[in-house]
């Protein structure tokens, strides 16, 4: 997969202060807003529910405001348009879904590697009853993915970690 990250302009930027209002924040509505703008013509889905968008601000809502400032949100930006480039690249068969294989080798080349037992955990979390994973919950499952092997290696010492109860239920929770 490319690395090439896409910058925001400062058109985007506007648009994303003019959004924010006063406080320079977009919260987990306005997001929604935004991706749905965005995303909904490139790929078959739904749309980018509330609940989605409220964990796409807390992977990277490092103060719990519950808000993404606009670092944060071209943060968020940047891994949006990689998992973009990633669906579109391994869609093998064109289908507007990853299959199970396809999701595994999405998985795989955004460097996340997991064993066998954890696909088939993402497959249930994230897949529909036809066993397909549409463009928003491969988005969110890589988000999350990325989030809990980041805090893991943070925290790794000789392959374990350590955490607190209320730091594990946190970072379980409000992701």
């Amino acid at each position: 997969m490319g690395k090439g990250k896409p910058e925001i302009t400062d058109d985007g930027k506007q648009a994303f202060l003019n959004l924010a209002g006063s406080d320079g924040e977009i919260d987990a509505y306005e997001l929604r807003d935004i991706l749905n703008k965005v995303f909904l013509g490139d790929f078959k889905f739904d749309e980018f529910s509330v609940d989605m968008s409220r964990s796409l601000v807390a992977v990277y809502d490092y103060d719990l405001s519950g808000k993404l400032g606009f670092d944060d949100f071209k943060k968020l930006w940047s891994d949006l348009a990689l998992c973009k480039r990633a669906f579109m690249a391994l869609d093998n068969d064109r289908s507007g879904f990853f299959n199970k294989s396809e999701f595994q080798g999405a998985i795989d080349a955004l460097g996340l590697k997991v064993g066998s037992d954890t696909l088939r955990a993402l497959m249930i979390r994230y897949s529909d009853k036809d066993g397909t994973v549409k463009f928003d919950d491969f988005v969110a499952c890589y988000l999350k993915l990325k989030l809990m092997q980041k805090t893991f290696r943070s925290k790794e010492i000789g392959g374990q970690a350590e955490f607190g109860l209320d730091e594990y239920v946190q970072l379980c929770i409000y992701s």
